[in-house]
């Protein structure tokens, strides 16, 4: 079969233009949790955003927006929660270190690598 990533992630991405809608509402969760992080430092020393991917479904549920299936809502919602955080410069805490469905992310003074 000569499928390569490529390929794959055009697919993965064509998938999620098809759920536009529950991707922005991740994004205003983001945009939340960062901003309150911005406004804490306003008036303290902070460096860490906590997020819940469970919290952050519940947000596009609210929003009107779903994935049919639970599970592949779940990798959706980690995966673009990952890459988000990672493209906006945010050093993410490895996974294994973390609660299950929790993503724990700091402020990257070191320009440490963002992927495991």
């Amino acid at each position: 079969m000569g499928i390569d990533n490529n390929q794959l992630v055009a697919r993965y991405f064509d998938r999620k233009a098809d759920h536009a809608e529950f991707f922005k509402a991740l994004e205003t969760y983001l945009d939340d949790k960062l901003g309150q992080l911005y406004a804490t430092l306003e008036t303290t020393f902070a460096d860490t955003v906590v997020l819940s991917v469970d919290n952050a479904i519940a947000q596009a549920h609210q929003a009107g927006a779903t994935i049919d299936d639970p599970a592949a809502e779940e990798i959706a919602a980690t995966n673009h929660l990952f890459k988000e955080l990672a493209s906006r410069g945010l050093w993410i805490q490895s996974p294994d270190q973390t609660e299950p469905n929790t993503i724990i992310a700091k402020l990257n003074f070191g320009n440490r690598r963002t992927y495991y």
